[in-house]
């Protein structure tokens, strides 16, 4: 970023300090590799009264690997907001909880949270899996996949796949694929692998590396051929 960009979005924030300048500063500090100025930012939109600051906040440190702090500064603002922005924040200190440490107290914020966070529903549909709730848990991965949420996509495929439902499977892999997902990519690709689709496997195996998936980056750099080219 430009330093006169930089300069004004400062400006703004010391002129007129409240949610908006804070954000688009903090933001900027961020672009800028500045973090601990934009953390600092964030606590003063947070001293200000305005609740963003810690949630902002709880994503930079989350993103900067400090998880445990992410939690405590969601926990800590969580009362503080209304009722529209209360639910995100819910779902993902949820998916924090579940997802990174498997802790069930988790249940309450996914619960809370699965509408306004997609990630929450398909965590807490693992949640009751793991806690003897399996058919509760395969309902919520449905209305997922139904309400066109991709993080339902991938789980649910791996339930069909499990069952021996190969072909449900499939399409649900690649529907997901389609919307991005890579690992769902990556899990088709094992899949066609397994019904000697070796041809088809290749192809989604490098099409998941593309997309990020890093099991498929460390497959294809111990088994390096080349992308695979048309006929």
């Amino acid at each position: 970023m430009d330093d006169r960009d930089l300069d004004a979005f400062a400006r703004a924030w010391h002129e007129a300090p409240d949610g908006w300048s804070g954000r688009r500063y903090a933001d900027a500090l961020i672009d800028a590799g500045r973090l601990d100025e934009a953390a600092a930012v964030h606590r003063s939109m947070w001293a200000l009264g305005y609740p963003a600051g810690l949630t902002d906040l709880a994503w930079l440190q989350h993103d900067r690997g400090d998880v445990d702090a992410a939690v405590r500064t969601l926990r800590q603002v969580l009362p503080e907001l209304d009722d529209e922005d209360r639910p995100a924040a819910e779902g993902t200190l949820g998916h924090w909880l579940w997802y990174l440490s498997n802790d069930i107290a988790a249940e309450h914020h996914l619960r809370a949270g699965l509408d306004a966070y997609p990630p929450a529903r398909a965590d807490l549909a693992g949640l009751l899996r793991a806690t003897g709730r399996a058919d509760e848990g395969r309902g919520l991965l449905e209305a997922g996949v139904a309400a066109g949420e991709v993080d339902s996509m991938l789980p649910l495929a791996n339930l069909l796949e499990e069952e021996g439902r190969l072909e449900r499977a499939e399409a649900l892999f690649r529907r997901a694929a389609a919307l991005g997902d890579a690992h769902s990519a990556w899990n088709l690709a094992v899949l066609l692998e397994s019904l000697d689709r070796s041809a088809e496997a290749d192809e989604w195996r490098w099409e998941a590396a593309r997309g990020g998936d890093e099991v498929a980056i460390r497959h294809l750099a111990d088994h390096d051929d080349g992308p695979p080219t048309s006929t």
